[in-house]
């Protein structure tokens, strides 16, 4: 049997609004065989005019529907169409004549309260989700906000807090309209089966679709994209630039990390190429040497970042707290010392350069230098013998997707 699909244009908190609709429906030959909130499912035939009533009713997952009330609105002419929401059920008859269940509204009422406390918990919840939303978002930006802004889920989540925030108007019209609902029948006024309604139209289906988008914009730069990318491989496989040589920094005397393998990674000589939503394109690198006679581990490690061209106004502000963050010296086993001492900043000027600065530790084998190029932004730390300032140019290659 061909069935027949509509947007449903009424919020199911209007109950009255919805049985008007259905009843409209039907006087165009559209008789409903399964509601959704977003779209509902008719089957058509002779127009005729048909009576529709809604019964709230909380259905669990696993709970069955309730036979006493389906038999006893059977008894009374009036057959079980379908759920809305696991919130109400559906009734219909075509038997102008058959009686209301309902002829006492007080009593009524209380049904529509449960309800309309349903749906005041329901809005609570969703101020709490904005309100989580918020708070992770905020600590997410905290420390390092421009590097976390590009690969975290930052961004999806602040526009889910909006979504949150834009879905809460809406939310509380329903819970309102349930609550003068309740309050009308509590009153003995009881209820208006053929209300005008308002058409929502395409709200709830472009409400749906930006929530799943949301959805999935928060799932994958967490979930999806590490697998894209994440693997370790050779240095010599890096596509994008060149990465400076730990050896050529080193100079004279530099004893290189041996492994068994010269074609094989591993974690002191690796690089890894990493996806993020709003930084398709990062990769890190990292070079070991021996130990030296003090028995300190020489090693660098460029990370290098490819902005999409619409975000490049932040390639500087990512430089600069990059090197903030790598003057604090607490990113891991490698780049850490418990040892007291002043950094030295000096900043350099280039014509092809948005920012360029390099620093280091006094007393110290810590070095670090950070640059900007329009969509590129690099950084590299390093403990060693040599000094960082002294290839700038390698630097600023690496920036523009060049190398030494």
């Amino acid at each position: 049997m061909k069935y027949v699909r509509k947007i449903t244009p009424v919020s199911s908190a209007d109950g009255e609004g919805l049985e008007s609709w259905l009843e409209d429906m039907a006087l165009q030959g559209l008789y409903l065989k399964k509601f959704r909130p977003l779209f509902c499912t008719f089957t058509p035939g002779p127009a005729k005019k048909t009576r529709y009533r809604l019964e709230p009713f909380r259905l669990r997952l696993d709970d069955d529907l309730p036979r006493s009330m389906l038999e006893l609105y059977q008894d009374f002419g009036w057959d079980y169409i379908d759920t809305v929401d696991n919130s109400m059920l559906i009734f219909s008859t075509q038997d102008l004549d058959a009686p209301e269940l309902h002829t006492d509204p007080k009593l009524q009422s209380q049904r529509w309260k449960r309800l309309y406390r349903s749906a005041r918990r329901g809005f609570v919840g969703n101020v709490a989700f904005l309100v989580l939303a918020v708070v992770l978002t905020a600590l997410l930006l905290n420390d390092t906000p421009i590097l976390n802004l590009l690969t975290t889920s930052a961004v999806p989540l602040l526009l889910f807090a909006l979504y949150q925030l834009c879905a809460l108007p809406a939310a509380w019209a329903d819970v309102r309209n349930l609550s003068r609902l309740a309050r009308r029948l509590e009153a003995g006024e009881p209820m208006d089966h053929h209300s005008p309604y308002s058409r929502r139209r395409l709200v709830p289906l472009l409400s749906f679709t930006l929530c799943i988008l949301l959805i999935v914009l928060l799932i994958l730069p967490r979930y999806i994209l590490p697998f894209l990318g994440g693997d370790m491989r050779p240095v010599s496989q890096v596509s994008d630039f060149s990465p400076l040589s730990l050896a050529q920094v080193e100079g004279k005397g530099y004893r290189p990390y041996e492994t068994e393998n010269h074609d094989q990674s591993d974690y002191f000589n690796y690089s890894r190429k990493n996806h993020y939503l709003l930084c398709w394109n990062q990769w890190e690198v990292f070079q070991a040497g021996q130990p030296d006679l003090a028995g300190k581990l020489n090693w660098m490690q460029i990370d290098w970042y490819d902005i999409p061209a619409p975000l490049s106004f932040l390639s500087v502000p990512l430089a600069n707290e990059l090197l903030s963050k790598a003057m604090r010296l607490d990113e891991d086993i490698w780049w850490t010392d418990p040892e007291g001492g002043t950094w030295q900043i000096s900043k350099h000027s280039d014509s092809r350069v948005n920012f360029l600065s390099t620093a280091l530790k006094e007393g110290t084998l810590f070095q670090t230098a950070a640059v900007a190029i329009g969509d590129k932004v690099v950084l590299v730390r390093y403990t060693g013998h040599g000094e960082l300032s002294g290839h700038l140019e390698d630097i600023i290659k690496m920036a523009e997707g060049k190398g030494p």
